[in-house]
C-alpha cells in the first residue's frame, strides 16, 4: 500500500488528513487518486462504505484556487448523501480554506440563499436542486473544471440522467469527469458512452465484500412475518434493516414486528420528509431497532452498524441486492444478511448469485 506522499498528494492536504487522524489511502483512493491527478476521465465501480469521498476528491482538492468560485462539483441521488458527502468535505476544506457548500431539495429552496451567496469552491447537490440554481444563475458552473457523478446507478434509477447530462453540456467543455458507481447497470453503460470520452475503466475490490456472511432460507410468502419474528426475538441484533419490494408491504410489516413488541420503524417514498428524517435518526440513535424500508427510499442512507439486513422480498433488480446488503458489515466489520426465497422467486434469486458469483448458504428457520 503507497502513502499519501507517493500518490502525489499535496504537503497541505497530506496534513490536514492527519489532523483528521486519516494517515494511510484506502484502496480505491490508491487507484484513484493519481488518475485525478493525471487530468484522466474515470469510470470506477466500488463498494459502499469503501472511501470513495476521499477517492475522488483529493486529485482535484490541490488544483483548487481558493480566491475563485465553484471549481469542483458533485452530483449526488440524495439530500442524505449530499449531507454525508458535502459534511466530510467540509472537515477537509476548513482546514484548507475552502469553502464548500451543498444544494438539495427536499427544503424550501430561499434556505439556500446563504450557500448561493457565498464563494465556494466546491458544491455539492442533487441534480434537480442544483439546475434550478443554474437557470436561475444563482449558480455559475461554466467554469467547472472537475465533475463528478456519485453513486449513478442510483442516480439515474431515480430517473436524473437528463438532468445530469444537462449539467455537463452546462460546465467547462474541458471539465475533467470521475464516475462512481456500485454497479455499472445499462442506464449508467449508457451514459457513458453518450457523455464520458477517454476515460478509465476501474473495478476496485469485490462488490460484495467477504466480511458479509450471505444465508438464505426457503418458505412460503405466509411464514416469512413467523420467519423474522423469531430472528428478532432472539435480541442477537441491535440494528436490522429489513428490504421489502413494495410501499404496502413496509407498512404491513412494520405494524406486524410493533405488534408483538418489536421497535419498528417504517420508510418509503410516501413520507414526508420531515417524516422520513425522524425515522431515520430513531433509528441511528436507538439500539435494539428495526426500519422496514423500500429500494427507493432507502437509497442514499449512510447508517453505521447495521448487524443484519434482511431482503423480506428477492429485489426485483439484481443491482439493488448489492445496494441493499451493502449496508451492512462497513469498513471491514462483520456483516450479515438474509433472504427469504418464495418458490415463486428461486429462478430470480440464481440469477443474482450468478451474476456476482456468490453462493448464500441455505439455512432453515430452526438455526435463527
Amino acid at each position: 500500500m503507497k502513502t499519501f506522499q507517493e500518490l502525489g498528494i499535496k504537503k497541505q492536504i497530506i496534513q490536514a488528513l492527519y489532523a483528521l487522524n486519516i494517515k494511510e489511502p484506502l484502496e480505491v483512493q490508491e487507484k484513484i487518486i493519481p488518475l485525478a491527478l493525471k487530468g484522466k476521465n474515470t469510470v470506477f465501480t466500488s463498494q459502499t462504505g469503501s472511501g470513495k469521498t476521499l477517492a475522488y476528491s483529493l486529485g482535484f482538492l490541490g488544483k483548487l484556487d481558493n480566491k475563485k468560485d465553484v471549481q469542483m462539483l458533485i452530483i449526488v441521488p440524495t439530500r442524505e448523501l449530499c449531507m454525508q458527502v458535502g459534511r466530510e468535505l467540509i472537515k477537509l476544506g476548513s482546514i484548507l480554506d475552502i469553502n464548500v457548500g451543498m444544494l438539495y431539495g427536499g427544503r424550501d429552496i430561499k434556505g439556500d440563499f446563504k450557500t448561493t451567496m457565498k464563494k465556494n469552491q466546491i458544491l455539492v447537490g442533487t441534480p434537480g436542486r442544483l439546475i434550478q440554481h443554474i437557470n436561475d444563475k444563482k449558480v455559475r458552473v461554466g467554469d467547472v473544471k472537475y465533475l463528478v457523478f456519485d453513486e449513478s446507478d442510483q442516480m439515474f434509477d431515480n430517473g436524473f440522467y437528463d438532468e445530469c447530462a444537462y449539467i455537463k453540456e452546462r460546465v467547462s467543455k474541458n471539465a475533467q469527469i470521475i464516475l462512481a458507481s456500485a454497479t455499472l447497470s445499462n442506464k449508467v453503460q449508457n451514459f457513458i458512452e453518450n457523455e464520458v470520452r477517454d476515460y478509465e475503466l476501474q473495478q476496485v475490490g469485490i462488490q460484495i465484500p467477504k466480511n458479509i456472511k450471505q444465508n438464505k432460507i426457503y418458505c412460503q410468502i405466509i411464514e416469512k412475518n413467523i420467519i423474522l419474528l423469531k430472528l428478532f426475538s432472539t435480541n442477537k441484533y441491535n440494528k436490522a434493516i429489513v428490504f421489502c419490494n413494495t410501499k404496502t408491504k413496509s407498512y404491513g410489516i412494520a405494524r406486524f414486528l410493533t405488534e408483538n413488541n418489536i421497535k419498528t420503524r417504517s420508510l418509503n417514498s410516501d413520507f414526508e420528509q420531515r417524516e422520513r428524517d425522524n425515522n431515520l435518526n430513531l433509528f441511528k440513535d436507538q439500539s435494539k431497532i428495526i426500519l422496514v424500508a423500500t429500494d427507493v427510499a432507502a437509497r442514499g442512507l449512510h447508517i453505521e452498524k447495521v448487524d443484519i439486513i434482511v431482503n423480506y422480498d428477492v429485489p426485483t433488480r439484481p443491482e439493488f441486492y448489492i445496494h441493499r446488503i451493502g449496508r451492512t458489515g462497513r469498513n471491514d466489520k462483520e456483516g450479515n444478511s438474509l433472504t427469504l426465497i418464495c418458490p415463486e422467486d428461486e429462478e430470480r434469486f440464481k440469477k443474482i448469485e450468478t451474476l456476482y458469483e456468490i453462493k448464500c448458504e441455505t439455512i432453515d428457520e430452526n438455526s435463527l
